[in-house]
């Protein structure tokens, strides 16, 4: 309930209504006073939070004697809220698409947090029209990611996807994409773990990411960086691409890990 009540909130539901509604759920069909013993809401409060469920369509009322009161299905009331949302979204952006101007297309832009860093790639990634190059790692990845990267790699030809993985535990739900396999040098070199996405050679967003919580990256259209952005992840493509290639004489000559690979200078 501590971790519930604060998610109820973000849809406009009160902590009391919260309450009465999962105590519904457990108990079933209740009474008034059942539902106020049960959800510990003052009984003085518990009829006004019952109403207020019912016009918010979650809660039913029967006509019995007592009057019994009975929650939703939780997975119709999902669906409710979706609606709900969907429509307060249209009404929205009815009213701020007149408002809207574009944005500095040459400028530099700072995205602080993950969720946002992580939000902005899924939106740049959704829209894409015809290629999307990303660095991402595995630990950064949630289900809506997952299911995104799938039907992209199913949508559009020009598809790359290089996956880190801090314990070198690649699981995608297709083939299509490049395992590193130098993550401990690259977060020796880097500091963090990182996301770099690249879309139909016009944007681009990289950010570092310290944890599930903490990241700043930037997002442009600025044509110099998305060009080195896009290079960047191309080039490693193609070095992965050959590492995959090469016969079992090469690897050896190279050491575990191919680590000799990475000693340039």
């Amino acid at each position: 309930m501590k971790n519930l009540i604060p998610l109820m909130k973000k849809f406009n539901f009160t902590e009391y209504e919260t309450k009465v509604y999962v105590t519904l759920l457990k108990v079933g069909p209740s009474t008034g006073y059942e539902i106020s013993k049960q959800s510990s809401v003052p009984r003085s409060r518990v009829y006004n939070i019952l109403e207020t469920l019912i016009q918010k369509g979650i809660v039913l009322e029967a006509q019995t004697n007592p009057i019994l009161y009975s929650a939703i299905p939780i997975n119709e009331f999902k669906e409710n809220i979706s609606r709900n949302v969907s429509s307060s979204l249209e009404e929205i952006d009815n009213y701020l698409v007149q408002y809207e101007k574009n944005t500095d297309s040459e400028a530099l832009w700072n995205i602080d947090g993950f969720q946002n860093i992580l939000n902005k790639s899924k939106y740049l990634i959704q829209y894409a029209k015809e290629e999307v190059l990303i660095q991402i790692w595995q630990e950064d990845l949630d289900k809506e990611m997952v299911q995104l990267l799938q039907k992209t790699n199913q949508r559009l030809k020009k598809f790359v996807l290089i996956l880190f993985s801090e314990t070198q535990q690649y699981d995608l739900p297709f083939d299509h994409y490049y395992k590193h396999g130098f993550e401990k040098d690259k977060l020796k070199e880097m500091g963090s773990r990182w996301i770099s996405v690249v879309i139909d050679e016009k944007e681009m967003i990289f950010g570092s990411i310290s944890s599930k919580v903490n990241g700043e990256a930037v997002w442009t259209k600025n044509h110099s960086m998305v060009f080195l952005a896009r290079e960047h992840i191309v080039h490693d493509a193609y070095c992965l691409n050959i590492i995959q290639h090469l016969d079992e004489k090469t690897k050896k000559e190279f050491g575990d890990d191919l680590e000799k690979i990475r000693k340039i200078y």
